[in-house]
């Protein structure tokens, strides 16, 4: 199951490799996430945005996604998801 608290603590990595490469933390979408709040593809979607500029900047390579597309509405968010994320802040 995917938790607020998983996706609270991919923000805190992904901003800390954007703080390395000196870009500015990430505006994300419903900025503070508790248990409540149902998690969007949109949620995804800012968390692969915010990783792939600080990747870029960096030089490093592109993440392939296990699931290229996201869809708000549509798409269904698995542990997939938040594994290459988790792969991508290492």
């Amino acid at each position: 199951m995917v938790k607020a608290q998983h996706f609270t603590e991919l923000r805190n990595s992904i901003n800390a490799v954007r703080d390395l490469a000196g870009l500015a933390p990430f505006p994300f979408t419903d900025p503070s996430l508790s248990s409540s709040v149902v998690i969007k593809a949109s949620h995804l979607a800012d968390l692969r945005t915010a990783l792939d500029a600080a990747r870029s900047t960096l030089l490093l390579p592109t993440i392939s996604y296990a699931n290229p597309t996201v869809t708000p509405g549509a798409s269904l968010i698995s542990a997939v998801d938040l594994y290459d994320l988790r792969n991508g802040v290492r």
